[in-house]
C-alpha cells in the first residue's frame, strides 16, 4: 500500500490540480496549518504553482485555519487574481478583524460583487463598527447591488448596536420591500433590533405579523 508522502509525490504527474484541492479539504476539515503548509510546498512544485483555483483554495484554507500571514502571502505574489480572489482575502481579513486593511484592499479591488460588498457589511458589525457598516450597507444599495439576507442581517445588527431606532425602521422599509418580508430569520433579526433600540411595541408588532417562528423568534421577544 502507498504511503501518504507517496500519495502526495504522485499527485505531482497529475493532469488536473482538483487532487490538490482534496487535500486542502482535509486540511480543513482537522483545521492543520501544518498540513496545509506541506500540501502548499507540493503544490510551489508543481506545474499548479501559479493556477488561480488552487491558490483562491489555499488563501480559504489558510484564514480558516487562523494562518493570516501565510494567506496574505499568497495573495501578495498571485501574479494574476479574479474576483474570488478578493473575496477570499478580504474576508480572512474581516474575520480576523483587520478591518482597516479589508477596507484597504477593498478600495483597491477592481470588480466587487454582492459577496464582496457584504464581507464589509458583516464584517464591520461583527467588530463592532456599526457606522461604518452601515456606511457598506447604503454604499451597497447606491451601487444597485441586490441586497440579500446577510445584508439585511448584518444591517439590522449594526442598528442594534447603535441603538438607533430611525435608521432601524429605514431598513425595516427595504426589508418589507425584499423578498425577505416573511423570512422567520429576519423577522426574528427585526424584534432583536427594535428591542434593542427600547421599542416593544414595535417588537410585538413584528411578532404578531410573523407567518411562521422558530425558537430565536420567541426568545427574542421574551427578551424585550
Amino acid at each position: 500500500m502507498a504511503t501518504r508522502h507517496g500519495l502526495v509525490r504522485d499527485l505531482l504527474c497529475l493532469p488536473d490540480s482538483s487532487p490538490f484541492a482534496k487535500l486542502l479539504d482535509s486540511c480543513l476539515r482537522s483545521r492543520s496549518a501544518r498540513e496545509t503548509r506541506r500540501v502548499h510546498a507540493r503544490i510551489l512544485n508543481s506545474q499548479f504553482s501559479k493556477e488561480i483555483f488552487i491558490q483562491n483554495r489555499l488563501i480559504d484554507v489558510y484564514g480558516k485555519c487562523d494562518c493570516l500571514d501565510d494567506a496574505r502571502k499568497v495573495f501578495d505574489r498571485m501574479p494574476q487574481r479574479n474576483t474570488f480572489t478578493w473575496n477570499s482575502i478580504i474576508t480572512v481579513l474581516t474575520k480576523s478583524g483587520f478591518l482597516d486593511e479589508a477596507a484597504r484592499l477593498f478600495g483597491s479591488m477592481p470588480d466587487p460583487d454582492q459577496c464582496s460588498w457584504n464581507s464589509m457589511v458583516s464584517g464591520f458589525a461583527q467588530h463592532d463598527r456599526f457606522e461604518e457598516s452601515l456606511e457598506y450597507f447604503v454604499k451597497m444599495h447606491k451601487e444597485n447591488f441586490f441586497l440579500n439576507e446577510y445584508s439585511f442581517g448584518s444591517a439590522l445588527s449594526a442598528c442594534a448596536g447603535l441603538m438607533d431606532f430611525d435608521i432601524g425602521i429605514q431598513v425595516h422599509a427595504m426589508v418589507s420591500k425584499s423578498w425577505y418580508s416573511t423570512d422567520v430569520f429576519m423577522g426574528s433579526a427585526l424584534i432583536d433590533m427594535y428591542s434593542k433600540c427600547g421599542s416593544v411595541a414595535c417588537s410585538q408588532d413584528v411578532f404578531s405579523g410573523m407567518i411562521e417562528r422558530n425558537l430565536v423568534t420567541w426568545n427574542s421577544l421574551i427578551t424585550c
